[in-house]
């Protein structure tokens, strides 16, 4: 009983480890742009996150990242935030078709202003 326990600890203590480690770039200054997205709907993923230049890019799981879905207010997914030295600066949410309809050349547009 006592091995299980200390399995199950070791397990949970290196899943906690990667979800820092997926959120680390969030804390980097400068720009970054973070899709926040869940595996049930990566066919909609935003289509031009990776031609979007300039940027620091990262994707999170919201399903692996509950506390982060909660602090960053996530309602919808795909979600994009830009963020400018660890703040919000801009965000474009999915429609109820759970796809984000924005051109890349407005984000990329909001992305060149900073």
């Amino acid at each position: 009983m006592k091995q299980l326990l200390f399995i199950l600890i070791l397990t949970l203590g290196f899943d906690a480890q990667d979800t820092r480690k997926e959120n680390s770039i969030i804390h980097d200054e400068g720009l970054v742009i973070v899709e926040y997205n869940a595996p049930f709907n990566l066919k909609n993923s935003y289509e031009g996150f990776s031609s979007l230049s300039n940027v620091n890019k990262s994707k999170i799981n919201i399903e692996n990242n509950p506390t982060e879905r909660k602090e960053m207010k996530i309602r919808n997914v795909p979600t994009l935030i830009l963020f400018l030295d660890n703040k919000e600066v801009n965000r474009w949410t999915a429609g109820l078709d759970m796809k984000i309809h924005t051109p890349v050349s407005e984000i990329q547009k909001s992305i060149n202003q900073f």
